[in-house]
């Protein structure tokens, strides 16, 4: 019997598919030739994102193939030769480097694999394939191989899904050159659009002996800007530098773009209201360059020719609507109405995202050639002054130059703690462990190159404040390939995640952002809360290669981390709740409620009239009246040590004050033993009080036991347990039965197979048999093997002739057609044999199906 473990997350580090294999790290042993892996001179560390969550499917990128599992429950883990649980290994015969990153697009269809030169986009199964062990053969799609390849010169800095892309379907590039491309899946071959950060190295510039700073010429990172209130910001792009700069262009879009309608409406209203604005204060040509209304009309024409383009499509869809035949209807919301337009599906194009309309850059048609018409290039925006300058900082040697690694652009949504429009809070990560966190107060704006949009001043970026995330003192080497990055929280924007090779760090701003919007608040800002929650062991052997967090029904709030090791980690997180303080009631309403309770039961006396014993002993030790006999008796009898003979008034009279001393204190401890004794009393009448309302509840209790509701309650329960195990074995059958339907592509796929097949094995009849590549291959083999002994035995009896008469020799004129025949045909066989193994290779991968 075979032993099962709860399938959950604490569990999850004991899962088999956290065990490196040699087929993941290595290539396969068949392979005769093996490109090595250049050197590399990176001026900053690897970053690393080998774990990702789609829904409830785990995928992990183990050396060179992708692992996915369910996280969705069901029966357990089975524990087989000492491995616990099985899961899908995604093969692709593209996956032939070693994988970085690994980044799932908004719909959970497409999963881009990132290597440190490559990029391969591989299309996922569904959810209800990772159920079942096995490999998965899945549809790969390599990036612009031109561009990115093993030879490549070309480093992967970062790779992200645009969330506005059609269909998921905008991969947009980062390389540390600066160049930003953007890729399309239907079209992966050449990139759509590139947009240059950093300008072109001259060659003077490119000799050993240089000035500029190497770190400048390497951008690290880029994030899109988020959909904040209404502006140009979703709009505009940040990149980072690995000095530190950060630079902004926009208004960059996909070229295939579902925009949502209520901020293209916004942004309608805005440019056009802005505009307004300026052109009333530009009373004269000089006010205009002033006031920047070239700038503001450049933006205004960019958005009008946006709206345009959805005019355009709104009166095609109309004339196509009125010339076919009326279909099922779905209705949507115009753009420039608030009235909803008919449309028919009998374009041949999907329709756009419910509450988006399907736009396009201006300066591009439809189909990515430049549009008609003049264009203006963007103009690249910063670097960024950062107010202050951020202290030199950070972990290892004082000496080493840190590197910044990654960039995170969040935007902190107005809450019961938050007031306003929300704050844009843009954070900087260092390969020296040391965190800047600013604001964005001068959001930017779209510019182009033109004499009507004079320069600017650079941005300004306020740096609130600067964490040092604690690490162990290592080697230089280690600390330089140390590359941490961001995370955001599922649930929380004001929190946020940082993955280094030490482990994985927590940074909480809410404090100081709520001081920041407290227009009370006086002095210096309150600390951000910083938390480490995974440790790698303090070895820098054991980096943390993975990282994902979580917040759902299933698996609850918390966290996974993966080292490089294959070894994870989970951390269960702490969701807010409100603050204790304000679950009581307030201090006027006690007291109310006390006096309430005072006036209905006296037994609460208790309670309302607390005795203070540190009073009483007090006032026992510390009377009103001294009390000091001795003192006294020397003070009044002067002869009080000698011996008394006789006894006089006054030694009547003082002792006669001593006396009511004592019994003044004597007195006093008998008020305070009285006191002690009523407040016995009172404690002994509340335990009895207590213990009769102990057990009327007890009855209460067994009252309610002994009522048919909760014995019909209980059989509900059960019912509903056993129902909810039926039910959830008739979603594993059907999950196992459900098969998904073939589209046109998968379809063209296995026919191009079945004929591929058909001319490697041949048909079903003797003829076609006959004609298939395996008999003709089989002949051949045949007759040469019939050839070999004929050729050994002339080629003895040629060295039996050549002993016997040495002398007899061919010349070199008759020695030459023979050898040319001869390379000829073993040229020949030598391309039969490879074409035999290719085929044979060919018909084990995709014949091996059919056959079983």
């Amino acid at each position: 019997m075979t032993q099962t473990i709860p399938a959950s997350l604490p569990f999850l580090r004991s899962h088999s598919i956290f065990i490196p294999s040699s087929s993941s790290t290595s290539t396969s042993q068949d392979d005769d030739w093996e490109l090595v892996e250049k050197q590399s001179d990176d001026l900053v560390g690897q970053k690393y994102s080998r774990m990702v969550m789609r829904d409830k499917d785990l995928l992990i990128a183990m050396g060179r193939e992708v692992r996915m599992l369910s996280l969705a429950g069901g029966d357990g883990w089975e524990v087989e030769n000492g491995k616990v649980g099985t899961y899908k290994t995604l093969k692709s015969t593209s996956l032939t480097f070693t994988i970085h990153h690994v980044i799932p697009n908004p719909n959970g269809r497409l999963l881009a694999v990132v290597g440190h030169h490559q990029i391969v986009v591989l299309v996922l199964p569904k959810s209800s394939y990772s159920s079942s062990p096995g490999e998965v053969e899945c549809r790969a799609i390599p990036i612009d191989e031109f561009q990115f390849s093993p030879s490549s010169n070309d480093i992967i800095s970062k790779v992200s899904w645009h969330p506005w892309g059609e269909g998921g379907n905008s991969l947009w590039v980062l390389t540390a050159d600066g160049k930003l491309r953007e890729y399309d899946i239907s079209q992966p071959h050449d990139a759509l659009q590139t947009f240059n950060f950093l300008p072109s190295t001259s060659s003077s510039s490119s000799t050993k002996f240089t000035a500029i700073d190497p770190l400048s010429r390497n951008a690290t990172s880029f994030a899109f800007s988020p959909l904040s209130s209404i502006g140009f910001s979703p709009l505009m792009v940040y990149v980072l530098i690995a000095n530190g700069d950060i630079y902004t262009m926009g208004p960059i879009l996909p070229l295939h773009t579902e925009m949502p309608i209520r901020y293209l409406q916004g942004l309608k209203a805005y440019s056009e209201a802005k505009l307004a604005r300026i052109q009333g204060e530009a009373k004269d040509v000089f006010g205009a360059g002033s006031a920047g209304l070239g700038k503001v009309s450049f933006q205004n024409q960019w958005v009008e020719s946006l709206v345009k383009q959805v005019k355009l499509n709104e009166e095609a869809k109309q004339r196509t609507r009125e010339e076919i035949p009326e279909s099922p209807l779905s209705r949507r919301t115009s753009l420039l109405s608030r009235s909803t337009s008919i449309h028919s599906d009998a374009s041949t194009k999907p329709r756009p995202t419910e509450g988006t309309v399907r736009i396009h850059p201006p300066h591009l048609t439809e189909s990515g050639g430049p549009a008609p018409g003049p264009h203006r290039a963007l103009l690249r925006q910063g670097p960024a002054v950062y107010s202050p300058a951020p202290q030199d900082i950070g972990n290892g040697d004082e000496d080493e130059e840190q590197a910044a690694t990654d960039l995170l652009v969040s935007h902190v949504t107005p809450s019961e703690e938050y007031t306003g429009e929300g704050e844009i809070v843009i954070a900087i990560a260092w390969s020296g462990g040391r965190v800047d966190i600013g604001l964005e107060v001068d959001k930017p704006e779209p510019r182009w190159l033109s004499s009507r949009d004079p320069t600017i001043s650079a941005p300004i970026l306020p740096i609130v404040e600067s964490v040092l995330l604690p690490f162990p003192q290592f080697d230089p080497d280690t600390m330089d390939n140390n590359a941490p990055t961001f995370l955001r929280d599922p649930l929380y924007r004001d929190v946020f995640y940082i993955q280094h090779s030490f482990g994985v760090d927590s940074i909480d701003i809410r404090s100081w952002l709520k001081e920041l919007n407290n227009d009370e608040a006086q002095g210096e800002l309150s600390a951000s809360q910083v938390c480490r929650h995974v440790e790698s062991a303090g070895s820098p052997t054991k980096p943390i290669v993975g990282m994902i967090n979580f917040c759902n029904i299933n698996l609850g709030y918390g966290l996974v981390a993966l080292a490089s090791t294959g070894q994870a980690a989970f951390v269960e997180l702490d969701l807010r709740i409100s603050d204790s303080a304000a679950l009581l009631p307030t201090t006027t309403s006690l007291e109310k409620m006390t006096n309430k309770v005072d006036e209905q039961d006296s037994h609460s006396l208790l309670l309302v009239k607390p005795l203070d014993f540190d009073k009483l002993i007090t006032t026992i030790h510390n009377p009103s009246v001294p009390y000091n006999p001795v003192s006294n008796l020397r003070q009044k009898i002067p002869d009080a040590s000698k011996s008394i003979n006789e006894v006089k008034p006054d030694h009547l009279r003082v002792l006669g004050e001593i006396s009511s001393q004592v019994r003044n204190r004597s007195q006093a401890i008998r008020n305070a033993s009285q006191i002690v004794e009523n407040r016995l009393d009172l404690q002994v009448k509340e335990l009895q009080r207590q213990i009769k309302l102990l057990k009327e509840c007890q009855s209460r209790v067994a009252e309610l036991k002994k009522n048919a509701a909760i014995t019909r309650a209980e059989e509900l329960l059960e019912r509903q347990e056993s129902l909810g195990s039926n039910l959830d074995g008739v979603v594993r059958k059907l999950s196992e039965e459900f098969r998904p339907g073939i589209g046109d592509s998968e379809r063209k796929w296995f026919d191009e197979l079945e004929r591929l097949r058909i001319r490697v094995r041949g048909g079903s009849g003797i003829v076609g048999k006959g004609k298939a590549l395996t008999t003709r291959t089989q002949i051949l083999q045949e007759q040469l093997s019939a050839i070999k002994p004929i050729l050994a035995q002339s080629q003895s009896r040629q060295v039996e002739v050549e002993e016997v008469t040495p002398s007899q020799t061919y010349g070199s004129k008759q020695l030459k057609p023979l050898e040319a025949a001869l390379s000829v045909r073993s040229e020949e066989l030598r391309r039969l044999m490879k074409r035999m193994e290719m085929l044979d290779l060919r018909v084990e991968a995709y014949g091996g199906a059919d056959d079983g």
